[in-house]
């Protein structure tokens, strides 16, 4: 009888034991589309308040948003537009009350209207619009030009009809975004088509996709709160210069990556050279757009100064530094310099502004936006990463 009794209650300790195991492994279970190895960049605001804060506003956090919530679009300020192709073929956009529609108007008839579900860009220069199509994700047909208040048709768009039919791939995602979770479906004729699994896109760039999976740094550091100094988080500070650079240059260097798996796989401490075909500088004059790194490598205050990106750059900064700003840092190293060939009318600037001169605006020739009611493509114009002295430069001075 004691045997029983003694076998009974060992039976329900080892079911409480089962249970209690699992209700833990339930309760810390992420709930982040990456996986378990992910906190969730919320969970960074309890240790990390005034960054965290600081962060949300700032271009990379806003690099891409969904809007499919009641009244988000609010936010970006945008107006109703239209974009004329000719008399008879026009793109209405319109402010309604759930969202911000992109109209296909043909002879004054609606033919096609869809609502944006994703905008990419933070809105400094332009931002472009998305809807989804199914479980993908398709790009719309107009531009907002934030500076010059104006609606443009989309880059490599057909320049004389409205154009739906162009999907975002992963590839865009990968620089816009911190996760999508991707399937490739086979079609007819062997084409292969994109379809994300929706709830799983993380838009904007957050804490964990440049500083790494976080969960077991921050279950650590939940458990242990006395203890100060980092556990389970590369440390960014700690990384060789070249692998610092590969932190930003995983997307600041354009489509020429192109890798067998996502970009999303890259870790604080990876290398991009381990990446296939990835696009190293070589000289070339690299374009303006989506290519700092490579730009940046031509430059001699990296080459021989090993300046980096956050020699200048404060990631987590929600405001944009001024040229005088900027220009401060150059001086810190280049105190002796005289600019001697500069007319003196002009030397009164050398204090407050090295940057127009040393990283011009440039345009890119990989991206123009067509205006309304016209052929024209303006250039989209970006300031070079390539630090140096550009002799036409000094020849208007």
């Amino acid at each position: 009888m004691g045997l029983k009794r003694f076998f009974l209650i060992f039976c329900m300790l080892a079911i409480f034991v089962f249970a209690l195991v699992q209700c833990t492994q339930v309760k810390s279970k992420s709930n982040d589309s990456r996986g378990p190895a992910y906190a969730g960049s919320s969970t960074c605001v309890s240790c990390h308040k005034d960054l965290t804060e600081s962060a949300v506003h700032n271009s990379h956090f806003n690099a891409s948003k969904m809007l499919t919530k009641t009244n988000s679009a609010d936010s970006l300020h945008i107006p109703d537009g239209e974009f004329i192709f000719n008399e008879q073929t026009k793109v209405q956009v319109k402010n309604r009350t759930d969202g911000l529609y992109q109209s296909a108007m043909i002879n004054g008839t609606d033919r096609k209207t869809e609502h944006t579900d994703m905008v990419f860009g933070a809105g400094n220069s332009a931002y472009t619009f998305a809807y989804w199509y199914g479980k993908q994700l398709m790009q719309m047909p107009l531009n907002y030009l934030t500076k010059e208040h104006q609606w443009v048709n989309s880059p490599g768009f057909p320049d004389n009809q409205i154009y739906f039919g162009r999907p975002i791939i992963s590839r865009c995602l990968e620089c816009h975004s911190s996760f999508a979770d991707k399937k490739l479906v086979q079609g007819a004729n062997f084409s292969v088509t994109e379809e994300y699994v929706k709830n799983s896109v993380i838009a904007g760039i957050d804490c964990e996709r440049c500083h790494g999976p976080a969960a077991q740094h921050v279950t650590f550091h939940q458990e242990n709160p006395t203890v100060k100094k980092a556990n389970y988080m590369v440390s960014y500070k700690k990384l060789a210069l070249l692998r610092r650079i590969d932190v930003c240059g995983v997307c600041h260097s354009g489509t020429g990556i192109k890798t067998v798996s996502s970009t999303f796989s890259f870790k604080p401490g990876d290398t991009l050279k381990t990446l296939p075909e990835y696009s190293a500088y070589r000289g070339e004059d690299p374009d303006v757009h989506g290519k700092q790194k490579q730009l940046l490598e031509a430059s001699k205050c990296y080459k021989i100064g090993k300046a980096e990106c956050i020699t200048c750059h404060d990631v987590h900064e929600n405001k944009k530094p001024d040229l005088v700003v900027y220009s401060a840092k150059c001086i810190s190293c280049h105190q002796d310099v005289k600019h001697e060939t500069l007319k003196d009318k002009n030397k009164a600037m050398l204090a407050k502004n090295c940057i127009d001169c040393h990283m011009p605006v440039k345009e890119s020739h990989a991206i123009g936006f067509q205006m309304s009611n016209s052929k024209e493509k303006v250039p989209y114009k970006l300031r070079t990463h390539r630090i140096a002295i550009y002799n036409d430069l000094i020849k208007g001075k």
